[in-house]
């Protein structure tokens, strides 16, 4: 019966969002531009409170209830006068950050595009999207330049942005993100490298922005204007689609085991080889995300060619890694481990039923449609996964059973580089490998914590008036391992930090170890 109804519910659910979704892109974008009053800021502010009390598995990791309660008291204080919600959204981030763990962060809202905007088929470019940055020594450098654009080059220092400071810039944005914990590597290089993001945040969107950059000895100016395309319709071809169907097929299947990014031509994870001479053979896996595309094949076909090229030396780069998914570096240490081994504990929630929360509170409309019509599926989920573990909620997820390495594991001698950005799951693949000395790490501490990590499934809020973001982790994923002080990343056995754009430090020390040993 109830399976009957919630078949009936779906097309009704449906018309109700054609009639009223015109309407509710124009309330929504004028939601977000006007100012606020405090009592709809305070009343956001409880809510934020509220769901982060109920949802979260472990809120007072890093600090204290008291300390949490004061700061969102001291928040609602200060929260005197009208606020957008972009202004709001800078007052509420810092508090949030305070909980210390990056997987529990906050958003400001954007505007949507009307119907008629998205019949025009215009695509716009965020002004920031062409460039990667990275900061070294409290500078911030372009250090890839992905648009037609030649004149703004690669390797200049970025001083200034419409008229602010390139480093007041960064110290604001610090305030708006965190690591897990108290580390200290993490903050700066992820505000760097997502410099464009936090100022696209923080600022009013402008058709143009004015730069000052210095390249060597010379400090020249730049325009980055947003653009705008139009998305041509492509005309059929039906005999050149019928023989470039099989073609188009294959690249697809490539793209996916590498993960390759159209925009960057980049590949998201990558195997070569790095031949000093003929006695060093040393395997290179650049991994840049566990996410994105068929991670068995890649991991498969990797090792194969690893065990063929008979490498004496594995260099496992997870530097600027910022995770991904759990079941892809189970497999990744499937390959690197030389014995049995468990990856990941029970995953402690707060209610049984908690991971259910992004299902049934998704703002798709079909999802939600779909989360109704299978609430007895996910009973039965919460009923087989889920158990109590000194009176608290444990989902158990399939890497809890023990499981044997590959009969091809690697069986050579493993560097893992290592950096600030080497966070949540490359942190936990890290913890793996550290505490069965398994490897030896060169770099910079990761931002990821040694002693596991709030996420899993995320809870997504959308506080009512001021439409700002809040993401909460819902499941406390634990190694088998743990290390004091608690709060800190994987440390490296060899400290290299970097200071130059032209040259790899951590790659060259390995080499040279390599060649030494």
């Amino acid at each position: 019966m109830n399976r009957f109804i919630a078949l009936k519910l779906i097309p009704t659910l449906f018309l109700f969002f054609l009639v009223g979704s015109c309407t509710s892109v124009k309330n929504y974008n004028l939601q977000i531009t006007k100012q606020h009053s405090p009592e709809e800021l305070h009343r956001d502010t409880d809510l934020a409170y509220e769901k982060l009390q109920k949802l979260h598995p472990d809120l007072y990791w890093y600090i204290s209830k008291e300390a949490l309660d004061k700061k969102f008291k001291n928040l609602k204080d200060q929260l005197q006068t009208p606020l957008t919600s972009r202004e709001y959204y800078m007052q509420l981030a810092p508090v949030i950050t305070a909980i210390k763990q990056g997987h529990t962060s906050v958003y400001p809202p954007f505007k949507k595009k009307t119907k008629t905007e998205r019949k025009a088929k215009k695509k716009e470019e965020p002004p920031f999207k062409p460039f990667r940055f990275k900061r070294i020594n409290n500078k911030l450098y372009i250090i890839k330049n992905f648009s037609k654009d030649s004149t703004l080059f690669v390797g200049s220092e970025l001083l200034n942005v419409a008229n602010e400071k390139v480093r007041n810039l960064l110290a604001s944005f610090e305030k708006l993100a965190t690591s897990d914990g108290f580390n200290k590597t993490f903050l700066p290089q992820y505000i760097g490298s997502h410099f464009g993001e936090f100022y696209t945040r923080t600022h009013l969107k402008k058709d143009s922005i004015s730069l000052i950059l210095k390249n060597k000895d010379s400090i020249y100016s730049h325009f980055l204007i947003r653009k705008k395309s139009i998305i041509l319709k492509k005309e059929k071809n039906t005999l050149k689609q019928k023989f470039s169907r099989k073609k188009k097929k294959n690249r697809k299947k490539w793209e996916s085991k590498y993960g390759y990014d159209n925009y960057t031509k980049e590949k998201i994870r990558d195997l070569d080889f790095i031949n000093l001479d003929t006695s060093h053979i040393i395997s290179y896996l650049k991994i840049r995300g566990f996410r994105k595309g068929n991670y068995e094949d890649f991991y498969k076909e990797s090792f194969a060619k690893i065990d063929s090229a008979k490498s004496n030396y594995l260099i496992l780069d997870l530097r600027d890694n910022l995770g991904g998914r759990m079941s892809e570096i189970n497999e990744l240490y499937s390959y690197l481990s030389d014995k049995e081994y468990l990856f990941i504990k029970e995953a402690k929630m707060t209610k049984g039923n908690s991971f259910m929360y992004p299902f049934l509170h998704s703002k798709s409309w079909l999802t939600k449609s779909f989360s109704i019509l299978l609430y007895p599926a996910l009973v039965t989920i919460q009923a087989f996964k889920v158990k109590k573990i000194n009176q608290k909620p444990n989902f158990q997820f399939k890497s809890l059973k023990r499981k044997q390495p590959k009969s091809n594991n690697y069986k050579g001698k493993i560097y893992v580089l290592i950096n600030g950005e080497s966070f949540s799951a490359s942190a936990v693949l890290s913890t793996h490998l550290k505490a069965t000395k398994r490897a030896l790490f060169v770099g910079e501490e990761t931002g990821g914590s040694y002693n596991s990590t709030v996420a899993g499934m995320f809870a997504n809020i959308e506080l009512p008036n001021s439409k700002v973001r809040l993401r909460i982790g819902l499941m406390n994923l634990k190694t088998p391992y743990t290390t004091e002080p608690d709060g800190y990343g994987i440390k490296p056995d060899i400290l290299i930090k970097t200071t130059r754009l032209d040259k790899d430090e951590q790659l060259v020390w390995v080499l040279s170890d390599v060649l030494k040993n």
